[in-house]
């Protein structure tokens, strides 16, 4: 009898994926070239979902659309004059995009009287909420590249810096709370080539480049949008119309500043 030996070769699948250790390796290292690693392993490896996220629905195009229509972090100035300008985000060389984006259609085919940013679905105005979790639109600018955070990467960024800070009001009442210790030299690194900025009322960071688009309002016929938004520690309102098939920014406003 003869007998046949099958030799298996088990080979492992090689799949790496980055981890608070990359960013801190790069950070002890003071490897520049380590951090680009890091971030340009992000932009490769996480793409755009539009196709899927606006797919079979003409209000999640209208979403999209408007959100690209509307987000531009380097002509800041054409949503309002605040103290920011154009310069915010002069010297990035990656734009990190949001990860969720929240909307509602109102029963109103006017916005003019709608000053409400926070709805309910039991609000007697909402005709429809909805929100979209996984928000990668196909967005890119000249020399930057596009960073679609999730929630993996967030916690990541989060645990990195951790929530060193000097507390809101310290060396000056009007002084915003700011980072200190690790926490500061941390965040300067990243700096380089990103912009993450820490939050007015101190413990957190504002991860994703501003503008930040809170929530997306339509009207009931859904020719007319309004955006909340927030840049920095400012925020506004912008309207856009649908007009031949297209959404067009008719205007945009600071309104409130923390």
């Amino acid at each position: 009898m003869k007998h046949i030996f099958i030799i298996i070769i088990f080979s492992p699948l090689i799949c790496y994926s980055q981890s608070i250790d990359d960013l801190q390796v790069a950070f002890t290292k003071k490897s520049d070239e380590k951090l680009l690693q890091f971030l340009d392993y992000w932009n490769t490896s996480i793409k755009t979902n539009e196709d899927s996220i606006s797919f079979g629905s003409d209000l999640r195009k209208d979403v999209v659309e408007i959100y690209k229509r509307f987000y531009n972090p380097f002509e800041l100035s054409k949503i309002g004059e605040g103290e920011w300008g154009d310069s915010l985000y002069t010297m990035i060389k990656y734009v990190i995009i949001q990860n969720r984006i929240d909307f509602v259609v109102l029963k109103e085919d006017s916005l003019e009287n709608n000053e409400n940013y926070i709805f309910s679905q039991e609000d007697s105005s909402v005709l429809q909420m909805d929100s979209i979790v996984d928000f990668k639109p196909d967005i890119t600018f000249p020399q930057t590249k596009t960073l679609y955070l999730t929630e993996d990467y967030k916690e990541t960024l989060n645990k990195f810096l951790n929530r060193k800070h000097h507390p809101l009001g310290f060396r000056g009442i009007m002084n915003a709370a700011r980072a200190k210790g690790s926490s500061l030299e941390k965040v300067r690194f990243l700096n380089k080539f990103l912009l993450i900025i820490h939050g007015h009322w101190g413990g957190y960071w504002y991860i994703e480049t501003h503008p930040y688009v809170g929530r997306i309002c339509f009207n009931k016929n859904l020719d007319f949008a309004k955006v909340y938004f927030r840049l920095v520690y400012e925020g506004g309102e912008a309207i856009l119309k649908k007009e031949n098939g297209k959404w067009q920014l008719l205007s945009s406003r600071l309104t409130w500043i923390e």
